[in-house]
């Protein structure tokens, strides 16, 4: 026994002097165990922060598949189109082109377009993939609310509008956001999986579709671990001819998991990955790292979401107006700007609208001076006052019967750094008006378990984390709309903290069918009227659609603000997916 340990340490020690030497050869900023792996660095894009955990399914009608299958990754399975946050349109992907009418979207499918295994992208294909969306439980976008019919006319899709519930945004929004699928891969398995009350929803998650998925996109599955997730190029990607005929850049594109915000960085800062779209706080000291975001100068990030905290509506004390209204007015939004998220957000203005790009035409300041709310502690202590609460001689807040407020609750993952942060800046400010609150920084799964069924008190979330053709409005309906509302302890995936409003209803009815820009302009501005005084969420600062930055240590020529040849959605994402073809490996 005692010389076996002997021959170990021996062993261990002769491995140690052998990496070292090996590390000095190299320069140190080059990850080792990467460099002398099957992936050759120059060839391999290391991406972090689109998954978290092991993977477990790249089932694309899983509710939760993992990286590249979730969300509006465009690498395996493409959509229709891809919207652009810069110039807000929406750009050919699978598709050529749209018409659109007052009766109807026609949208013209691109003849080029493949499959992996060389055949043809079809209507059917498409026809099929939304009529998925129509036979389960939770479906991805909800067109069918909107729309009587798909079919094919003149060798175009045709979606055809529902004269009662007319709704273009959402229509143009799932274009451009909904995963094609091969009708030939998923048809057999709904096909056997259907009952005498509908379907085997089990039965259809079952297949994970991790062997050789058959995609449109220009990368596939090679293989995934634990700890990542390996993507390699299709070569004979039908979209190339758009590049002329030249290939993506990166031959393999590796997603690392990690375990937490710090963990993510350590990795970005190491060189060990290439893009993230992790919090990594004070960009500005990372040049020495050779990392940057879209910008150099603050907020360094494209802004392009409102962080809020959802309000258990149904729930006292915020069943009571006065009581949102004072919260509101609480929060010292420059101590979670310049404390929390590193001046990665603009200064804060009341409302939902964001007050620049492409939603700045519908955002009035007037309003928002005359109906919002601002960091203004004697004003939420005067609100509350007005409306019958008082204070017990330690500064305790106490209800209209005199009873003291209970502790609040606000949750978040754990784990993630900058929401985290931003909650503990809450519960001072909610100290200052006399209202207690503890934080509940939790797993992922419980997090989005309390989420669904409404099982909270406050709980952070981003609305509409990637802009589109439907937003603001789609933001709006998502917190607001409550033609679907569920009570606490029913699952949903819209308006979780159970707010109605029948005028902001009515509204979010109207505003997808106006064309006329003034009327639009107007309605937007009643919505955002009704937000400002109702407050059915707690604003807390901007953020951009995905934090975007990037390390020039193996790869360059990233988009940026002035170089902005694709926007800052990173290289993985809607129409972003271009600039895999120009970014270079630095040699």
């Amino acid at each position: 026994m005692k010389k076996n340990n002997f021959l170990l340490v021996l062993l261990t020690c002769l491995i140690t002097v052998a990496v070292f030497f090996a590390g000095c050869k190299k320069d140190a900023s080059k990850d080792i165990v990467q460099e002398n792996s099957e992936f050759p660095r120059q060839e391999t894009l290391y991406v972090g922060g689109f998954d978290w955990a092991p993977p477990t399914t790249f089932n694309p009608l899983d509710g939760d598949p993992n990286f590249p299958v979730d969300g509006n990754i465009r690498l395996m399975y493409q959509s229709l189109f891809a919207y652009n946050q810069l110039s807000g349109e929406i750009e050919p992907m699978l598709a050529l082109s749209y018409t659109k009418t007052d009766s109807m979207i026609s949208v013209k499918l691109n003849p080029k377009a493949k499959w992996s295994d060389g055949s043809a992208v079809t209507a059917e294909d498409v026809i099929y993939t939304f009529y998925l969306d129509s036979i389960f439980p939770t479906p991805r976008h909800g067109i069918w609310q909107y729309i009587s019919k798909i079919e094919t006319v003149n060798q175009e899709i045709v979606f055809s509008f529902k004269k009662e519930n007319k709704n273009p945004l959402v229509v143009l929004g799932a274009l451009s956001e909904t995963s094609i699928l091969p009708k030939k891969v998923f048809a057999p398995l709904v096909k056997s999986s259907k009952t005498e009350k509908g379907y085997n929803y089990a039965n259809i998650l079952s297949f994970k579709n991790d062997s050789l998925p058959i995609v449109s996109g220009p990368y596939n599955l090679k293989q995934f671990y634990p700890d990542k997730i390996v993507l390699e190029r299709i070569d004979s990607y039908w979209g190339n001819y758009k590049y002329n005929n030249t290939k993506p850049s990166p031959k393999y594109i590796i997603h690392s998991l990690y375990n937490g915000n710090n963990h993510f960085n350590s990795a970005m800062t190491k060189g060990n990955l290439d893009l993230s779209s992790i919090f990594l706080p004070r960009i500005w000291e990372k040049k020495r790292d050779h990392i940057r975001a879209w910008s150099e100068k603050e907020p360094y990030h494209e802004p392009g979401s409102i962080p809020t905290l959802l309000i258990s509506h149904t729930m006292p004390p915020f069943n009571d107006v006065s009581f949102r209204r004072a919260l509101a007015h609480a929060i010292h939004f420059e101590k979670i700007k310049t404390r929390a998220v590193s001046d990665y957000t603009p200064n804060m203005e009341p409302g939902f609208i964001l007050p620049f790009g492409q939603e700045a035409k519908f955002f009035n300041k007037e309003d928002a001076e005359k109906y919002g709310y601002t960091y203004n502690i004697e004003k939420a202590k005067k609100i509350l006052s007005d409306a019958g609460y008082s204070w017990d001689k330690d500064g305790n807040l106490l209800s209209k019967n005199g009873t003291k407020i209970r502790p609040l609750s606000i949750e978040c993952p754990q784990g993630w750094t900058d929401w985290e942060d931003v909650i503990k800046v809450v519960i001072e400010s909610f100290k200052e008006i006399g209202v207690s609150a503890n934080e509940k920084f939790v797993d992922y799964g419980a997090w989005e378990k309390d989420l669904r069924f409404g099982t909270f008190d406050l709980i952070m979330k981003t609305q509409t984390a990637d802009l589109s053709v439907a937003t603001p409005w789609a933001r709006f309906d998502q917190i607001m709309n409550s033609k679907n509302i569920k009570a606490v302890g029913e699952e949903t995936f819209t308006n979780q903290g159970r707010f109605s409003n029948k005028e902001a209803d009515s509204l979010l009815n109207i505003i997808p069918s106006l064309t006329d820009e003034n009327q639009l302009k107007e309605a937007y501005r009643a919505l955002n009227r009704i937000f400002m005084t109702e407050i059915p969420v707690l604003t807390l600062m901007y953020r951009p659609t995905q934090y975007y930055q990037f390390s020039t240590i193996h790869w360059t020529n990233f988009p940026t603000e002035e170089n902005p040849y694709a926007p800052p959605q990173n290289l993985i994402v809607a129409a972003s997916v271009k600039a895999l073809w120009s970014i270079k490996p630095n040699k």
